[in-house]
């Protein structure tokens, strides 16, 4: 599996929407002409299927963010600022991609340790 994004939520992350790098833009197929992209996730964990929309800027800097859905995704899981999340592209069959939350335990050594949400 590719992974889209790993990223520690921050605030906007957690209230508002998803923002995240542009070298990700590849794995997602936009038609001629749009600046958004629906697409369904699944949940590693809990095996739930989420309906997500990927939008960018019009013009100057694409700055991608996804913002429907991920809400609903967002409460559902209870995340907290800091908490990890991955977007991977999904090759089973289920949906194109899959996500991932996870939160710190504690450290190991040095490295964090985190757990499933």
């Amino acid at each position: 599996m590719a992974i889209v994004l790993d990223k520690i939520l921050t605030a906007t992350d957690v209230d508002h929407r998803l923002s995240f790098e542009t070298g990700s833009l590849p794995y997602f197929s936009f038609n001629d002409g749009d600046h958004h992209v629906d697409f369904k996730v699944v949940d590693l964990i809990d095996e739930t299927t989420h309906n997500l929309r990927l939008y960018t800027r019009e013009k100057g800097h694409p700055k991608p963010v996804i913002s429907k859905g991920w809400r609903e995704y967002v409460k559902n899981k209870k995340l907290k600022i800091g908490d990890k999340i991955t977007i991977q592209v999904n090759y089973d069959g289920r949906a194109p991609y899959s996500i991932q939350a996870q939160r710190f335990d504690f450290r190991v050594c040095g490295e964090p340790l985190w757990y499933n949400i």
